[in-house]
């Protein structure tokens, strides 16, 4: 059998990254205390319906029956429409769950397949020697009998793991934690995690109570349920259960506060005034006071032709562990300019993370409005074959944990999803390249004759790939001009002005003399520097 390392990549040619197909906004609600009451006996009215349907919902997968008899169960307890937004969010909390049973298949099967491939090889004993270079590619076997034997153990407890998923999904049983099993866990270890009781329940509630409604073309400013006019009064269609607490008429209860969308308030008002759908969703966040109204609603963004997107050059962008190396291309694919790095620090909670991403992401659609740039390339990567196969394929040891955590460390999806919707706000195309072997191409190609680093010859080839240009650099091709590059090119020189002494244009024979690619910038002290703009076409150096 042959070895995961002796097929070679295949390439998955370029795509363009749609647009998201809806957009997002929250503001924050200045709530009375009669409000806070109504609400919170609304989202805990609600939410024990919603869970209640959940296990319905595990309980009989796709039975179309049992659908209407869950709707006919919530009607009375809430409403019609509630009940159609609680089946609604719990269908897609299920088959997401269906989702991630079957990329836990998968990974299971990688790492039992990665793991039974290396038992069937010998113990690579310590006086073996290093493997001939044919041999180097194949599957060897492990390093020590001890290191052995606990593989063993590890592919027992893989294989049974496999099993209890596989039969969950034939059966069509999902196990799902309302309010995140991770907040669940951190309930028996409140010491480590630094939270009192009461602190872990305002957690648990914030996160497990919440009040959803989904809205309609045809209803009033697009939601009927949960209705935000223009100017920001804010209504809600009570349960049944819960009318006696309405203090406006037919069953609905106004907030005393109004509310006011300040990022993307114009999108708001023009879907809420035209025939278009707002959901809505209330929530609480723990530690801080008052609600949050979050509004959604669909988008469509009209994608331009990539063929004329690039004819303005493009912006090749290789994302690594602590920075974005950006490297600006011409319409020809040819590198403008010096390179340019990104710092990106993903360490820390995932709110900080989250934001370090788009502060990065910003800096890049910045650079683009700049230069005019009106594309940007990115590598296609999700590193899911690396996170399948986990540490059975990604080295041994600390040097391994090492790699593995920078390898998971690396904010992937979160960069491509959140670089989507950014730039197609700023109206910039985004491209996907595969992303095989521009590491290495970019080292053999680009790397020396620019003086760059690997990270920034990658994103050279990644923007290449994109326009549609072949990753090796041809000889004998000029290179950019001075003035955009941070060294002179070797085949021109500049009139050494009157006066004037400078390393770069006159040595003490008299020849005129250039730096490389490779030389120093730096001038020895005392000495002038001159660029070709500050000359006039004699050679005389310009006030």
């Amino acid at each position: 059998m042959a070895a995961v390392s002796d097929v070679l990549r295949e390439w998955g040619g370029v795509k363009v990254i749609a647009a998201p197909g809806g957009t997002a906004t929250t503001t924050r609600l200045r709530t009375s205390l009669a409000d806070d009451a109504v609400l919170t006996a609304v989202a805990e009215h609600v939410s024990k319906i919603r869970r209640r349907d959940l296990a319905e919902r595990t309980r009989a997968p796709g039975d179309p029956v049992s659908k209407a008899r869950r709707k006919r169960e919530m009607t009375p307890a809430a409403s019609s429409r509630w009940a159609g937004t609680i089946m609604r969010g719990n269908d897609a909390q299920y088959q997401l769950a269906r989702r991630a049973q079957r990329a836990d298949m998968r990974s299971l099967r990688a790492g039992i397949a990665a793991i039974t491939a290396r038992l069937a090889q010998p113990v690579v004993t310590a006086g073996s020697g290093a493997p001939a270079p044919v041999e180097r590619r194949r599957v060897k076997g492990y390093r020590s009998l001890a290191e052995r034997y606990g593989k063993q153990e590890r592919l027992q407890v893989l294989q049974g793991r496999l099993v209890r998923v596989a039969v969950d999904y034939a059966a069509g049983h999902v196990h799902v934690v309302a309010g995140g099993k991770r907040l669940l866990k951190v309930r028996a270890n409140l010491d480590l995690a630094g939270l009192s009781v009461e602190q872990w329940r305002e957690q648990w509630t914030a996160s497990r109570d919440r009040i959803e409604a989904n809205g309609g073309r045809d209803e009033p400013f697009g939601n009927l349920t949960l209705t935000v006019t223009p100017a920001g009064e804010v209504s809600i269609r009570l349960p049944r259960p819960l009318e006696h607490l309405a203090n406006a008429p037919r069953g609905r209860y106004t907030l005393s506060g109004t509310a006011s969308f300040a990022h993307r308030g114009g999108e708001w008002a023009a879907q809420i005034t035209t025939p278009g759908a707002v959901a809505y969703t209330l929530a609480r966040k723990a530690g801080r006071d008052g609600w949050y109204l979050t509004a959604s609603w669909t988008t469509t963004a009209p994608q331009p032709p990539a063929d004329d997107v690039l004819t303005g050059g493009a912006l090749g962008v290789d994302l690594n562990a602590d920075h974005l190396a950006v490297r600006r291309l011409d319409a020809h694919g040819n590198p403008v300019g010096a390179p340019i790095r990104i710092d990106l620090d993903v360490t820390g909670t995932s709110a900080r993370r989250d934001a370090q991403v788009r502060h990065a992401i910003t800096q890049l659609l910045h650079l683009a409005a700049r230069y005019k740039v009106p594309a940007i390339a990115v590598e296609d990567l999700n590193f899911a074959d690396a996170r399948e196969t986990g540490r059975e394929m990604m080295g041994r040891g600390a040097r391994g944990k090492l790699f593995r955590r920078t390898v998971a460390g690396i904010p992937t999806a979160v960069f491509r999803d959140r670089l989507a919707a950014m730039a197609a706000t700023a109206g910039v195309t985004v491209f996907a390249v595969n992303p095989a072997y521009t590491s290495q191409w970019g080292g053999q190609h680009w790397r020396k004759p620019y003086g760059i680093t690997r990270h920034e010859a990658a994103a050279t080839v990644i923007g290449r790939r994109a326009q549609g240009h072949k990753a090796r650099r041809r000889v004998g091709v000029t290179r950019a001009r001075p003035e955009d590059r941070t060294a002179r090119a070797t085949t021109q020189a500049v009139p050494a002005p009157v006066g004037i002494t400078d390393g770069h244009h006159r040595n003490g024979t008299g020849a005129t003399k250039a730096p490389g690619p490779h030389r120093s910038s730096t001038r020895p002290p005392g000495r002038a520097t001159v660029t070709p703009a500050q000359l006039t076409n004699n050679g005389q150096l310009l006030p």
